[in-house]
């Protein structure tokens, strides 16, 4: 799938969990699992998608090895997991995954954002790294991140409840979502700290905040950098895509198998997760090309209803 009209695009990275007994299979462990609810004996898969107006589709994976795992170099053996990989935290093979796909992706700046849940983007040193790579990001944080060094303010939800006025939230749809397509509340400031990046276009930082209609009191919080000329409608799609990843991850799986498996190796797993990945791209695209040709269907021929265009593709900012 290309960038679509809008020529922008949105990699996601989030993890799923793949349920399993025993404890030969590689990586398992209990550990918490969104996907599956709790606390279950699985293994964790953090996966990489790319979304845009067009569709979605898993481009990458890697799996997670609890230190239960790398600190057992027996059990590693038995597994076939690699001598030399040890323990990382989740935010570094998302890292890897992301450098791996930037060659394949538009260039210029703003051509490529980053979106990711708080597992990621809570973590400085993965928001560093984006900002290395001049990759525009909108990434989830916990209510207490800190984001001013004022006194009293420097947490996310603390300064949206001292500052944010009711008529400063705005309606906006968070991007095109077969999983979620109602609109959110949107509060968005941009914080003290502007920068001139190495090609001398000014980048900006912004916390951002987002709640239903329907209870106000409930809210998500989020950190966003990127060029200072960015519109609010640009910047909300961005966190609007993450449940995208979701979406591919739920079609890899019900379509495609990406969950039915029995192998129990390091190199097993990866062969049947990319295979499956593969599958599922492959379907992406006929449903991207029948949306092109045909115009959006009722439903498509794998049962999902086509994706929508984000607001810079239906002639808004972009």
């Amino acid at each position: 799938m290309g960038a679509g009209p809008g020529g922008a695009g949105v990699l996601v990275v989030d993890e799923t969990g793949f349920a399993k007994r025993g404890k030969a299979s590689a990586g398992v462990a209990r550990q918490h699992s969104g996907t599956l609810g709790g606390v279950f004996p699985c293994q964790i898969g953090v996966m990489c998608a790319w979304a845009t107006g067009a569709g979605q589709a898993l481009i990458d994976r890697e799996l997670y090895l609890p230190r239960e795992w790398t600190d057992d170099p027996d059990r590693c053996r038995a597994a076939h997991v690699p001598g030399q990989r040890g323990f990382l935290t989740k935010p570094r093979p998302a890292e890897a995954m992301i450098e791996r796909a930037l060659p394949d992706l538009p260039q210029e700046t703003g051509k490529v954002r980053v979106a990711a849940d708080e597992v990621y983007g809570r973590e400085r040193a993965f928001r560093f790294f984006l900002e290395e790579h001049r990759l525009p990001y909108v990434v989830n944080v916990q209510a207490n991140s800190p984001v001013l060094q004022r006194p009293g303010r420097r947490h996310a939800a603390r300064l949206v409840e001292r500052v944010a006025r009711e008529e400063d939230w705005v309606e906006l749809p968070a991007g095109p979502s077969q999983l979620d397509t109602r609109t959110w509340q949107w509060w968005v400031r941009r914080l003290p700290g502007e920068e001139e990046m190495a090609d001398g276009q000014a980048w900006a930082r912004w916390l951002v905040a987002r709640r239903r209609l329907e209870d106000p009191g409930k809210r998500d919080y989020y950190l966003g950098r990127g060029p200072t000329d960015t519109p609010v409608e640009e910047i909300v799609l961005v966190p609007g895509a993450r449940r995208r990843v979701e979406e591919a991850i739920k079609l890899a799986k019900s379509a495609c198998g990406m969950a039915d498996y029995e192998v129990r190796s390091f190199h097993g797993w990866y062969r049947h997760v990319t295979l499956a990945q593969l599958a599922a791209a492959f379907l992406a695209g006929c449903d991207a090309a029948t949306a092109r040709e045909n115009g959006p269907p009722a439903r498509t021929r794998y049962g999902r209803p086509p994706p929508a265009a984000p607001v810079a593709e239906r002639g808004g900012p972009a």
